[in-house]
């Protein structure tokens, strides 16, 4: 697969993951639910941007780096300190569309995650540190909706 396919069957993912998140935003009536999904919304965005640039670049046969991929969410390290501090109630109404959606937005994470992994495994130079980043920062949110959803339960 080149560079381009690649990149254009990445931006289909981020989409489809940005789509989620946007729309929980607006079924979720916790307003800390609220926050991090439009953290990640908003995250997920950052990604299409990326990868809509860089599609652009390899057509015009520009050089593209993985430094401009960052991300806001900590790493699981970070997450697991401050659980103390993260927890508190969710209403216990809405605790089935908030288990439902972060289902859902685990399962896309985790599909998004392995496909960047693939990615990494069959790519080289340039193309495979930006795959590389691109697991980094998914498992990183499949971790963070892991520990939102094993809050919620």
């Amino acid at each position: 697969m080149d560079s381009t396919t690649i990149f254009i069957t990445a931006l289909a993912f981020e989409n489809k993951i940005r789509d989620l998140y946007i729309t929980a935003i607006s079924i979720i009536d916790d307003e800390r639910g609220k926050a991090i999904f439009k953290r990640l919304a908003d995250e997920e965005q950052s990604h299409i941007d990326f990868l809509e640039q860089s599609i652009d670049s390899l057509k015009n046969n520009k050089n593209i780096t993985y430094e401009q991929l960052k991300t806001s969410i900590p790493d699981t390290d970070a997450i697991q300190k401050n659980i103390a501090s993260m927890k508190i109630q969710i209403p216990e109404h809405m605790l089935g569309d908030l288990k439902r959606v972060l289902s859902s937005a685990l399962r896309l994470e985790i599909e998004t995650t392995e496909y960047y992994q693939k990615a990494f495994d069959s790519t080289e130079g340039d193309i495979r540190e930006i795959m590389g980043k691109f697991v980094e920062i998914e498992q990183r949110h499949a971790d963070v909706v892991r520990f939102e959803l094993d809050h919620a339960s």
